[in-house]
């Protein structure tokens, strides 16, 4: 509706613009609000200006509203509330109290609080401070009281605090002085004490949930301070609904002290929003739904003329609150931005209930844009970016008569769209603004240019030149932008280096690719122009890395921040990467704590974050003879840096290791069992610090699968030998380790003995790791299912809501760990992720999404992961029937799925890089072939053993007390000559023959 409504606005304002342009000129300099024009306003105006009352029973006026509130000045932007002169009371900006810090620096009693709460490494200094102090403030008190639990409990060195601790008698007296100043029951600061007195941050809140009463926003927001690692998600989810204004209450003369004031509510809705980015993204929904209904309560609580702009402010503030921002989320996961613009959306429609709609301000409008800058494209932009012409600049071609009559308007972006609206609502764009349009698909100049998607707002500041090499489609085209500044007679910079660097790394795209330009960090073939010769072709070409690195030099510009990242992270050898670290370490010393032989923690503590994955990834990937000392020094590294707390770069950093642990355990010097050990521990420590996602879950399937492949071989030449004594043993191979426990512990009757003989192997084994693997993703299906239960994320449209989820659901993630499972010869398991991904992809609502498809998306097409099961899982678990028994619960699921028949297995197992499917299959078959063998041999031995036992008993029985040629007469007529004693063997011989007459 909003899309609708803002296409809507757009097409008449441009048509407005085209008839009336004097009229528009003379309108925006009227009204458009300068400093000095504010100045002079205000001092121009009266007081005696009539009191105007607004509530939303008020019928809407557009006459202007007087701010009596010093908040109004604050607010950017607002062209149509002029600012007024005023007599009524001003809110006054109060000066935080500080403390002296030991270095001679002064920090608010918040920090204090926050640092002896954290106990860091460097909290003694900040306890002694905090501990002589004698001010009567509730951070100091609340620290006081902790630091004495500690001292008491004997968990620091508290001989020396105790003694500048205040006496028992003197806290008493403090404490009471306290109480009886703010009216407060007795003892309850102590009772503010014993909730932050918790172990970590999620205990604290599960105190602070347990005591139910109001607590000081002081204690509210040392919990959930922004390094707070508070990552429960139940626990979140009760804040949510702590916090959530209920129907009974008012916001009537609410005291300041009170959580929900304004600012305070405004406050704790900013923390929990950034934990709930971090942590869980479609949380957000349920805490917009609290965001709302607080801005109904808010806009019910008064009707004085001021309430307009503080209503205003209020509900432009929240829509920033739910705005994405890169540095909360994870590096490399995709943003859930849907889940933003629901928020968003919500808070638009709760404005447009009320009788006079809030106005969206400058920052309002940049927020919604930089969130539907983050998402993928939808089917108006998708046709769009079909239509355009392969030349420079972009041009939309029609494709058909309907293409001919559409206005340009329509394929403006959402993104461009939105900044439309802003302009109609009298906001001036700024620079940043232009550029977010160049990436989005339209230049300042209104020709288009190759839509990109940006994941989130950054902090970086984009110029419009560097936007303009970026909004392209391959090198040559990021060339002659790079070659064309934005100003006349500009010189390139930094970043402007930095993004013609990334052009030039980038790979190209396949032929056949189906991904539009703009959706991937991708290279599209370029269009060379009829009327340009060879020579000017050529002339054009875009210089090498190396040849621009020497302009950039020739300049005197050295390498920094995002270009040195760019250029480390594609370095073509460590050499090279050293190299460019060494000349960037001129600006910055810091950077060459990276390359020092001696680790300094502190020192790389200063590097930026996007460097240090670029180097640890490049120390990690290096394959030669140095490759152990280079993953020695990528681990040690990253624990200086890093450590165990949970960091937005730990899963990134730590899963570039984990996958150059994965090469050959020769050359890593150390033998596969060791192998398998260390990829568990860097998992287990990535897990550990609450970072283990989906990528690194598919990165340890992969793992699995080149340790499997490296064994391939050597087990098939074992299969191959018909000598049992030249049989390799089974501790130098792990492949026949896996694949017997796997085979033999499919016979019920045989798993206890075979489990008994593998226990030794556990320990470093393959099947330990294919355990752990099958864990992680037990432990994703029940995480997922407790968040299912209570999701409130309906209003989100079901594909959005599949694509966001944590589990194993998306085509790519299950792919990996069905061709784990199969190598690994786990073929229940690949049963059970097929039946699992039936189930949760059939429900009703999203088959009629993707019915109603022309193409299905990537992450939901399920074609690969069915070859996968036909080539390695249908033929073990029962050929024909098991297909049939799949076809027939696709069927009757509705999804759109194809069952790949022989022609498509084949084409399939063509495209992979190499011929490793068919050896498993191979190497599983012969040892199935080799357990029947087994399993028939022992029931024939089994047999001839039942029988033995029935001619002892017989002959124990009638020829017991005969002599040996009596008994020897006797067996021969009993058993007719079928069993001679040369038929069998000595020791049976002895078991059926006892009376055989000695030599």
């Amino acid at each position: 509706m909003l899309a609708t409504r803002m296409q809507k606005h757009c097409a008449n304002f441009v048509q407005w613009n085209r008839t009336n342009p004097a009229r528009l000129a003379n309108l925006l300099k009227r009204y458009m609000i300068t400093p000095e024009r504010a100045n002079a306003y205000a001092t121009t105006q009266t007081a005696g200006l009539p009191q105007q009352t607004w509530s939303p029973t008020v019928a809407y006026t557009r006459k202007p509203v007087a701010s009596t509130d010093r908040r109004a000045a604050r607010t950017p932007e607002i062209v149509s509330i002029p600012i007024q002169k005023h007599n009524g009371p001003i809110t006054r900006k109060r000066n935080s109290p500080k403390l002296r810090h030991e270095n001679g620096q002064e920090y608010t009693h918040m920090q204090f609080l926050t640092r002896i709460l954290e106990r860091g490494r460097d909290c003694e200094p900040w306890e002694r401070v905090a501990a002589q102090s004698r001010v009567m403030s509730l951070p100091i008190l609340l620290a006081q009281l902790l630091m004495q639990q500690r001292a008491v409990s004997g968990t620091v060195q508290g001989d020396e605090l105790l003694k500048l601790l205040p006496s028992e008698a003197e806290m008493e007296t403090r404490i009471g002085h306290y109480d009886k100043k703010r009216h407060s029951e007795k003892g309850i600061l102590r009772s503010y004490a014993d909730i932050l007195a918790a172990n970590n941050d999620n205990e604290r809140c599960q105190r602070l949930l347990e005591y139910g009463k109001q607590v000081p926003v002081h204690v509210l927001l040392s919990i959930l301070r922004p390094n707070s690692e508070l990552r429960d998600i139940p626990t979140l989810r009760r804040l949510i609904d702590r916090y959530k204004p209920k129907e009974t209450v008012s916001l009537k003369n609410v005291r300041r002290s009170s959580d929900l004031w304004s600012q305070n509510y405004l406050r704790i809705l900013s923390l929990l929003g950034r934990h709930l980015a971090r942590t869980e993204p479609r949380l957000l929904v349920e805490l917009a739904e609290a965001a709302s209904t607080y801005l109904k309560k808010f806009v019910e609580a008064g009707d004085l003329h001021k309430r307009y702009v503080a209503c205003c402010q209020l509900f432009n503030t929240m829509l920033q609150i739910f705005q994405p921002e890169s540095k909360l989320f994870q590096k490399q996961l995709s943003v859930a931005n849907a889940y933003f613009w629901e928020c968003q959306r919500m808070l638009l429609t709760t404005s447009e209930t009320f009788e006079r709609p809030l106005l969206v301000t400058g920052d309002g409008f940049r927020s919604i844009r930089y969130t539907l800058a983050g998402m993928p494209k939808n089917e108006a932009e998708k046709h769009s970016a079909l239509l355009h012409a392969p030349s420079w600049p972009p041009y939309l071609t029609p494709g058909d008569g309907m293409d001919e009559i559409t206005d340009p308007e329509t394929n403006w972006s959402r993104t461009v769209e939105a900044g439309m609206l802003m302009q109609e609502a009298g906001f001036a764009k700024s620079e940043a603004d232009d550029s977010l349009d160049i990436l989005k698909g339209m230049a300042p100049d209104g020709t288009p240019t190759i839509q990109q998607r940006t994941l989130a707002a950054t902090t970086r500041s984009i110029s419009t030149w560097e936007a303009s090499i970026r909004a392209t489609r391959d090198a040559h085209e990021a060339w002659g932008r790079f070659n064309d500044p934005t100003t006349k007679g500009a010189v390139p910079g930094v970043n402007e280096y930095a993004a013609m660097f990334q052009k030039l790394m980038l790979r190209e795209a396949a032929p056949t690719t189906k991904v539009l330009p703009g959706d991937k960090a991708q290279n599209f073939p370029a269009h060379r122009a009829a009327n340009l010769t060879d020579i000017e072709w050529a002339k054009s070409r875009p210089p090498s890395v190396e040849e621009l690195y020497d302009q950039m030099n020739f300049a005197g510009i050295i390498p920094s921040g995002h270009c040195l990242s760019v250029l480390v992270a594609n370095a073509p050898d460590l050499e090279t990467a050293h190299r460019y670290l060494k000349s960037a370490a001129e600006l910055d010393p810091n950077i060459s704590s990276l390359i020092d032989p001696c680790i300094d923690p502190a020192a790389l503590s200063h590097v930026g974050n996007g460097l240090f994955f670029a180097y640890i990834n490049m120390l990690a990937r290096r394959d030669d003879r140095s490759g152990w000392e280079n993953l020695q020094r990528a681990i040690a590294l990253a624990d200086a840096r890093l450590g165990v707390r949970a960091s937005r770069w730990g899963s990134p950093v730590w899963g570039s290791i984990l996958k150059g642990a994965s090469r050959h355990h020769s050359a890593l010097r150390m033998s596969q069992s060791d192998q398998v050990e260390l990829l568990m521990a860097i998992a287990k420590r990535i897990e550990r610090g609450g970072m283990l996602n989906l990528a690194n879950f598919s990165e340890l399937n992969k793992s699995l699968r080149k340790m499997i492949r490296y064994n391939l071989s050597a087990l098939t030449d074992e299969l191959q030998q018909t000598d049992a004594s030249s049989v390799t043993p089974v501790a130098k191979l792990p492949l026949r380790a896996l694949y017997d426990t796997i085979v033999w512990c499919e016979d019920r009757e045989m798993q206890a003995e075979k489990e008994e003989q593998h226990a030794n192997l556990a320990a470093g084994s393959l099947k330990s790791l294919v355990e752990y693997i099958k864990g992680l993703f037990a432990a994703s299906q029940a995480r997922e299912a407790s968040f299912q239960v209570s999701s409130r994320d309906n209003y989100i449209p079901p594909l959005d809501r599949m694509l966001s989820r944590n589990d194993v659901v998306r085509s790519e993630h299950a792919l990996e760990y069905m061709m784990a499972m199969g190598y690994a010869g786990d073929f229940q398991e690949m049963r059970k992720l097929l039946q699992f991904l039936i189930q949760q992809w059939s429900q009703p609502e999203l088959v009629r999404v993707l019915d109603g498809l022309d193409e299905l998306p990537p992450s939901a097409d399920f074609t690969e992961v069915l070859c996968v099961f036909r080539l390695l899982g249908e033929p073990m678990l029962g050929g024909p029937a098991v297909a049939e028994e799949t076809q027939d619960a696709i069927a009757e699921s509705g999804l759109p799925w194809t069952w790949p028949d022989t022609t498509a297995v084949q084409a399939f197992l063509q495209m992979q890089p190499n011929d490793t499917i068919r050896q498993v299959q191979n190497i599983q078959s012969q040892m199935r072939a080799e357990k029947r063998r087994a399993a028939q041999a022992g029931a024939t031995a089994e047999d001839s053993t039942h029988m033995d036992d029935e001619n002892r008993e017989a002959l124990d029985s009638s020829e017991v007390n005969a002599g040996p040629d009596q008994a020897h007469q006797a067996w021969q007529e009993r058993f007719g000559g079928r069993l001679t004693a040369g038929s069998i063997s000595g020791r049976q011989r002895k078991k059926l023959w006892p009376f055989q007459a000695k030599p």
